[in-house]
């Protein structure tokens, strides 16, 4: 459900309803507080099955209407719009219990609504994303980040690091697992080797030495291995020319050394309908794009296109269809 008192609650419901609407072999799973939920005066919640974390298992097995799976709310009501440190704690213990029942095997995969990493950080939990956290809750590394539309793709070699780190954190190893990952996801989803080109980490790809060595050091070399093992990939590319959409267009995705380079171009083009989703990991995970947006939560004005989208995106990934 994302953040109590962000615009999770809302687009949730409204993504829920979206669903029942159509005729897909799945059943969604609202994973929420029930007294939070009904503060956005949902008139649908007599067609939802209701009801706890420990009984959906059970709950699965005999129904097949959509299910707001229950987590009862710590404290007291949030205030939309008003974020605290008791909705940040709340929203982990909703990803945590997702991730419980995944491990259970009792849900497939998770979409994961928009939470304020400050007010989980606050709340006593360390916290610089979901794809950081939920990795380290499974006990796996190494997770990518793909931003995905279905026009525009940008996968991440790092995610959530301050800048100074970064020119330590790219490295040949983490480039190379970043294009062999998302080359496999995004050809599943397409239905075909997929075409890829990636950014230099230097300004102009380094300027022939002029301002960096990297990326034709570690850059180059490593894409010309890449083609020899029959991946279709191209670059570097400057950033700041590879990005403009005639040029993107042309490719299924493109790899971004970190963060800003590849989020910021995403973000302008393709912010109502993109995605997040988690690559590397033994569990399919996608998300919103966007953060919680507390300064509409309550007004009823949230579109709910990119969690609508990245429903549809975690049941492509896991199943392939």
């Amino acid at each position: 459900m994302g953040d109590p008192a962000g615009v999770g609650p809302e687009i949730a419901l409204k993504t829920l309803a979206k669903l029942h609407e159509s005729s897909l072999p799945f059943i969604p799973v609202l994973i929420g507080s029930l007294e939070v939920l009904k503060l956005y005066n949902d008139d649908k919640f007599g067609t939802y099955t209701i009801t706890d974390p420990e009984n959906l298992h059970t709950r699965l097995n005999t129904t097949d209407s959509h299910i707001i799976c229950n987590v009862p709310y710590s404290g007291k009501l949030p205030v939309p719009g008003r974020g605290n440190v008791d909705t940040g704690r709340d929203s982990l213990r909703y990803v945590n219990t997702a991730l419980e029942l995944w491990k259970s095997g009792i849900i497939d995969c998770m979409v994961t609504g928009p939470v304020n990493k400050s007010l989980i950080e606050r709340s006593g939990v360390p916290f610089t994303g979901h794809t950081e956290y939920i990795a380290d809750y499974i006990g796996e590394d190494n997770p990518s980040m793909l931003m995905f539309s279905q026009k525009y793709r940008v996968l991440l070699v790092t995610t959530h690091i301050p800048v100074s780190r970064v020119k330590d954190e790219v490295t040949i190893e983490k480039i190379q697992r970043a294009i062999e990952t998302g080359h496999h996801a995004i050809s599943k989803i397409e239905g075909r080797p997929a075409s890829m080109a990636i950014c230099g980490l230097d300004p102009h790809c380094g300027d022939r030495g002029a301002i960096g060595e990297f990326d034709s050091r570690v850059t180059t070399p490593l894409v010309e291995k890449m083609k020899q093992m029959d991946m279709n990939i191209s670059g570097p590319y400057a950033a700041d020319t590879l990005f403009m959409p005639g040029k993107w267009e042309q490719y299924d995705c493109v790899v971004a050394m970190y963060h800003d380079q590849g989020l910021i171009p995403f973000k302008v083009l393709a912010f109502e309908n993109g995605v997040n989703v988690t690559l590397g990991l033994s569990i399919v995970r996608t998300s919103v794009d966007h953060g919680t947006a507390f300064d509409i939560a309550g007004k009823n004005m949230a579109g709910y296109s990119s969690m609508f989208e990245a429903v549809h995106l975690a049941y492509l990934l896991l199943t392939g269809k």
